[in-house]
C-alpha cells in the first residue's frame, strides 16, 4: 500500500514540477504572450503529450505531427457518440482505467492497490497479456483496432504511448477513460468508474442491504463503489441510502465473499 502511495505521490510531483516549469518559461519571457495565454488553458497532460508527440515524432493520419487534445465530453470505453459510428480516440489524452464490468477479476483483486490493468501484444489473429499498467495511468491515443458489439458498443485495442515513460504500448478500449473521474466528488465519480471508498459512521443512516436489513460497519472499512452504468441493483432506500458498493471478506486462497450494500454519501470518502 505504502509504495503504491509513494509512486503515486512522485508522478503527482513531476506532474506539478511540468506545471512549474511551464509557469517559469512563461515568467522569464521565453514564450509569448499568444502562448502564455494559451497554456494558461492548457492542462499538465496535454503539455507532457506535447512533449511526447516531440520526443517520438508522432504523425497523424495526414501525415502531420499529432494534435493532442482532452476530450472530457467523449465517451470512453469504447462507447460511440452516435450509435453505429465507431469513436475515434486518436489524438486524445486519457487515463487508463479499471474495466467498468461487474466482476471485479483475480486479476485486479480488490485489495491490491494501486490496480494493475493488463497490457496487451499482437500474436497473430489473437492478443497475449505481456505486462501490466497502473489504474490511473495518464495515456496519449496514437491508433486504435476496434469492430463493433451488439449493442453498439466497441471492442477491441488503443495504442497508447505513456505520458510518464514514453512507453508504447496496447491496452484494451474498455480501460480507456477522458476523464480523470477520480478527482471529481464521490457522487460523480461512480458515473465513470470503480473508486474505493472509506467508511465512517457520521450520518444516521446505517448501510443497508437490498432486502432493506441495515447493519453497523467499523469506521475506517473499505468500500468498493460500484460504477452507476454496470449496477444491477437499485437501492431500496434511494433518498437516504442511494450510492452502492461492495464489502470484501477475505476466504481462503485468493477469492472473496462479496456483500452489496446501500451507503449514504455523508458516511464515504474516496481515496483512490
Amino acid at each position: 500500500m505504502k509504495t503504491g502511495v509513494d509512486k503515486a505521490c512522485r508522478r503527482l510531483a513531476l506532474r506539478r514540477a511540468s506545471a512549474l516549469l511551464l509557469v517559469l518559461l512563461i515568467a522569464a519571457g521565453i514564450l509569448s504572450c499568444a502562448q502564455a495565454e494559451s497554456a494558461g488553458k492548457v492542462d499538465v497532460d496535454v503539455i507532457m503529450a506535447q512533449n511526447v508527440i516531440g520526443m517520438l515524432g508522432l504523425k497523424s493520419a495526414d501525415g502531420g505531427p499529432l494534435v493532442p487534445r482532452k476530450a472530457p465530453e467523449m465517451n470512453g470505453r469504447g462507447e460511440p457518440e452516435i450509435y453505429g459510428e465507431e469513436p475515434d480516440y486518436r489524438g486524445v489524452v486519457g487515463y487508463v482505467s479499471l474495466q467498468t464490468s461487474w466482476e471485479v477479476s483475480q486479476f485486479n483483486t480488490f485489495t491490491q492497490i494501486p490496480w494493475q490493468l493488463p497490457v496487451y501484444e499482437q500474436d497473430g489473429e489473437d492478443w497475449k497479456i505481456v505486462g501490466a499498467i497502473q489504474h490511473k495511468t495518464p495515456v496519449l491515443v496514437v491508433e486504435q483496432i476496434l469492430r463493433e458489439e451488439k449493442g453498439h458498443k466497441y471492442a477491441g485495442r488503443l495504442q497508447v504511448v505513456r505520458l510518464d515513460t514514453q512507453a508504447v504500448l496496447w491496452i484494451d478500449v474498455k480501460q480507456f477513460v477522458t476523464v480523470p473521474y477520480w478527482t471529481l466528488p464521490l457522487e460523480e465519480a461512480v458515473q465513470y468508474g470503480f473508486c474505493v471508498a472509506v467508511y465512517r459512521s457520521k450520518s444516521r443512516y446505517e448501510p443497508m442491504d437490498k432486502k432493506k436489513h441495515r447493519g453497523m460497519l467499523p469506521d475506517g472499512l473499505r468500500v468498493l463503489m460500484c460504477a452507476k452504468k454496470t449496477s444491477r441493483y437499485f437501492s431500496p432506500d434511494k433518498e437516504n441510502n442511494p450510492m452502492l458498493g461492495i464489502v470484501f471478506r477475505s476466504t481462503s486462497g485468493p477469492s472473496y465473499y462479496r456483500t452489496f450494500l446501500f451507503f449514504n454519501p455523508d458516511d464515504l470518502s474516496l481515496v483512490y
